[in-house]
């Protein structure tokens, strides 16, 4: 027979976890504006490659932001947020220095 103390103590433990877990899932927001004004996927695409931007996921999160994953020039892997009208950084989730390092 299960101890009545662990039945109620697992899922106060499991919900509470998922609730410090949430936060780190969260998509940044963008200013809202019409797509109409926004930099056409393809060009923003070009552009990110110009700059020596491999992307290897690309998406347009639900706070109308456009999203990739990649590696910068240096071969950094990366994760960065940007503004759908004028391509500008908004966030950076997340970069991988390690890398970049050589052993």
């Amino acid at each position: 027979m299960l101890d009545p103390r662990l039945m109620l103590t697992t899922p106060l433990l499991v919900l509470g976890l998922m609730l410090l877990a949430a936060p780190a899932q969260a998509d940044v927001d963008c200013q809202p504006s019409a797509r109409a004004s926004w930099i056409p996927e393809s060009q923003f695409r070009e552009q990110m490659k110009r700059q020596g931007v491999q992307i290897t996921k690309f998406r347009i999160t639900p706070g109308n932001c456009y999203e990739i994953y990649g590696f910068d020039a240096q071969g950094q892997r990366l994760e960065v947020y940007y503004n759908p009208v004028d391509g500008r950084p908004v966030a950076e989730v997340g970069r991988d220095l390690r890398a970049a390092q050589t052993p």
